[in-house]
């Protein structure tokens, strides 16, 4: 070991508290930038593989019926590798107790090897192309998991008016039902209430009365093609068959959210250890600068004993190095276990069969060099100033530096208001103004850390109070399997325990302006709704025009619509003819979830050329849930689902367990981000000052006006750090809403009044911990020795 490796040892060891709270800095960057970027590398890979080894479909394009053999014409096209018909269609579960659930019933054409959106098997055995017999059916695992269904037990569902038993014989999962939801309104899986129903094309058919036909078509299309135009040409075939919508991958719901979730992951992994990195690096350029500055003596005797600048400078760059080294040691392990905890929340919600765990070894390999980079950075920009140091001039001791009057004592008036400890604290502060700054700067990243923490909980707690307070204000929500007259079931208005009901359309409609189109479902009620009304992602009411339409931004956005013009309504609905009608765009609606157009419970009608027509009723009733009504509800037949919103409200809440883990870890880094720069700031502070704190003890001043000398210091960069900190966090939330939201949701930046009390008050505490864990060198100053001649 050599000199001068003993001795950056000596200077560890001199000032390891220090030096720990560094690594600390660093250690929390690498445990994020391993553990994101491995889980994203992870989920990247599971999701690229599953959808190349089981061959996800390009486009899907969804008609009423339609023969089979219309499968070959689309695949004869040129740009089109291959197209897979199949049967897909929403039908009712009988659940235990009669209740009704929806399951989405999907054929597969067996045998299923050149097929798209292939079967993956979970558990259990392979679907068989069986005419007769017994019904066999796939779950996907997270509602089997949910209703506790396993091979071998039977299910009932309702279709074509009959009731259907299915068995079934194991769990699988599909490319589309990574992520399994209800429809594009909803935010989350509901397995107790929804699930995925896999069984063979013939079957299917059967059980739906279709034999021969298909209702969806996909396709997948060669690599460079114009997708627009194969998809005019593939709608224009399907036009006879009642073409209902069509859209690519990028716009198919499982994808979507599971694609928004990896952008946030990466966004995470690329942003979050740079602001840890980036801190530590000017706090061990200061470190070093003022090291270097205090060793001036030693560094030019090592000078005069034949070091070179470059052996010098190697020397205090090696701290930096060593900072790096062992937070990238320490950073790994926990980085790993990090990852390890990810891919395990992720396989809770994504049913992704290869999931892989593994250890990135190039991310590991990174974090060490991005460190290393991050320590040699500081050291050798702090170490330039060996250069300038002469060994005879640094025998003796540096006069110290002119005084300089600092901008406050510009203004006598104010300066005069400030108090003796005060003003050497302020001065303290402009002889310092780098190290306050980087300190601030911290500070600042800290606050802005616990803002983006807590304001997730704000927009959890926002949407809720959206959803289950302000627009679903009903006690069950019917939806029938087929649209009926809402005269016959006037008479439930009499029923005891209802005390409003109201009639609700959803249509499937194509939307034409300007030469573009856009699938849409426009849900038709009174305006005068009592039980479900409209509001923006801000919380504006927003009223359902008694003629025309209220159009959804994102539509008006595709289309390019404004306030009064026209737009093309074209039905889709499947049952009768297809009929175009022009609508007067009478409003623009921004949701926070869902497309988000309306128009009146008439014109919804009035567009199919029907009168009274209703999809859906609302009910409210004398107390949230009440079986007794569920049960009547239940053993009609016509009677698809039958939704509660407090149910709905319970699944939500049980979902958000995993999410308030994530937040209260992200407030932990935020804080000892924050302990850490405090604690550094305030050390230096100390060891810059220890001559003036041991004159001020032996003046008679007590420890505690003395350690109030270095509180003013710190205080005054926490509160203007947080000061700072507060508006940036929300910016900081604002930017990355903008860049997560999709077609699904676009959530606005909603910040309680509260969380920034909350927020500052975490700030403050962990400040007032760094301190007191500085304060300490205080009590152990040693007055002799801070005061000896150093001549």
């Amino acid at each position: 070991m050599t000199i001068l490796t003993r001795r950056l040892f000596r200077t560890i060891q001199a000032g390891r508290g220090q030096f720990l709270a560094l690594v600390l800095i660093v250690t929390l960057g690498v445990i994020i930038y391993i553990g994101m970027s491995s889980s994203y590398n992870n989920l990247n890979h599971s999701q690229q593989q599953f959808y190349h080894d089981y061959a996800f479909a390009d486009y899907t394009f969804q008609v009423v019926k339609a023969p089979e053999s219309i499968v070959a014409r689309v695949e004869a096209l040129p740009g089109v590798l291959n197209a897979s018909g199949r049967i897909q269609k929403d039908v009712p579960i009988i659940k235990e107790g009669r209740e009704r659930i929806t399951g989405r019933l999907t054929g597969y054409p067996l045998p299923m090897e050149n097929e798209l959106n292939r079967l993956h098997l979970l558990s259990g055995r392979q679907l068989e192309r069986q005419a007769s017999g017994k019904v066999a059916v796939l779950l996907d695992p997270q509602y089997a998991r949910a209703n506790h269904l396993a091979p071998g037990q039977d299910m009932e569902i309702i279709a074509e008016g009959k009731k259907v038993s299915l068995t079934v014989i194991g769990t699988a999962t599909s490319p589309e039902f990574i992520y399994p939801m209800k429809d594009a309104g909803s935010l989350f899986p509901e397995p107790e209430r929804f699930g995925i129903l896999m069984l063979s094309q013939l079957q299917a058919q059967q059980i739906l009365g279709l034999p021969g036909q298909i209702n969806q078509l996909l396709v997948d299309l060669a690599p460079g093609v114009d997708e627009e135009k194969i998809k005019e040409q593939v709608e224009k075939i399907l036009a006879p068959y009642g073409n209902i919508s069509s859209y690519p991958r990028k716009d198919q719901s499982s994808h979507l959210v599971l694609q928004a979730e990896l952008d946030g992951i990466k966004l995470f992994a690329l942003t979050l250890p740079l602001i840890f990195f980036l801190v530590a690096a000017g706090i061990q350029f200061i470190i070093l600068t003022r090291l270097i500055r205090s060793q001036r003596l030693p560094i030019g005797v090592m000078k005069a004993l034949g070091y070179d600048n470059c052996r010098i400078m190697w020397h205090y760059t090696s701290y930096g190095l060593a900072v790096g080294l062992v937070a990238a040691i320490l950073g790994t392990g926990l980085g790993i276990a990090l990852t390890a905890v990810l891919n395990n929340l992720y396989a809770q919600f994504f049913n992704l069969p290869s999931m892989t765990n593994e250890i990135n070894f190039r991310v590991v390999l990174y974090s060490f060099l991005i460190t290393s980079l991050v320590g040699i950075a500081s050291g050798f920009f702090a170490s330039r100033s060996v250069i300038r140091i002469n060994p005879a001039e640094a025998m003796r001791t540096q006069p110290p530096s002119s005084g300089r009057r600092t901008p406050l004592e510009s203004w006598p008036w104010l300066w005069q208001q400030f108090s003796s400890s005060w003003k050497m604290s302020l001065r303290s502060i402009f002889r310092n103004r780098g190290r306050f700054a980087v300190s601030v700067l911290g500070i600042i990243s800290s606050v802005v850390l616990l803002v983006f923490s807590c304001f997730s909980l704000d927009a959890t707690d926002y949407l809720m109070n959206q959803n289950f307070e302000q627009i679903n204000r009903y006690d069950y929500m019917i939806r029938f399997t087929e649209p009926i007259k809402y005269s016959e079931i006037l008479d439930w208005t009499r029923w005891d325990e209802v005390q409003r009901m109201e009639p609700m359309m959803e249509l499937p409609v194509k939307l034409h302006a300007g030469g573009e189109s856009k699938d849409e479902v426009l849900l038709g009620m009174i305006p005068s709704n009592r039980l479900k009304r409209v509001y923006d992602k801000l919380g504006q009411e927003r009223q359902i025009p008694e003629e025309g339409i209220l159009l959804g931004k994102r539509v008006a956005d595709k289309l390019g619509l404004q306030l009064g013009d026209e737009v093309v309504v074209e039905t889709t609905l499947g049952i009768g003819p297809s009929r175009s009608s022009r609508l007067i765009v009478m409003g623009i609606n921004e949701p926070m979830t869902g497309s988000g157009s309306y128009v009146s419970f008439s014109t919804v009608n009035s567009l199919l050329g029907e009168q009274e027509l209703a999809s859906a009723v609302l009910l409210k009733l004398d107390a949230a849930q009440m079986p007794s009504v569920e049960n009547r509800l239940q053993e009609m037949s016509r009677v698809a689902s039958v939704n509660s919103p407090a149910r709905e409200r319970e699944t939500f809440e049980q979902l958000m367990g995993t999410t308030t883990t994530t937040i209260a870890i992200m407030i932990l880094f935020a804080g000892l981000l924050g302990l850490a720069i405090i604690y550094n700031s305030s050390v230096m502070t100390f060891n810059e000052r220890q001559r003036e704190l041991a004159s001020l003890r032996v003046l008679g001043y007590s420890r505690g006006e003395v350690s109030g000398l270095l509180r003013k210091e710190t205080w005054a960069q926490a509160l203007l750090g947080i000061a700072l900190g507060l508006p940036a966090g929300k910016t900081a939330g604002a930017a990355y809403m903008v860049s997560a939201s999709t077609e699904l949701y676009s959530f606005p930046v909603i910040i309680y009044p509260r969380t920034y009390f909350i927020v500052a008050g975490l700030a403050l505490f962990f400040v007032w911990i760094g301190q007191q864990l500085a304060i300490r060198k205080v009590e152990r100053l040693d007055m002799v020795e801070a005061l000896k001649n150093q001549d």
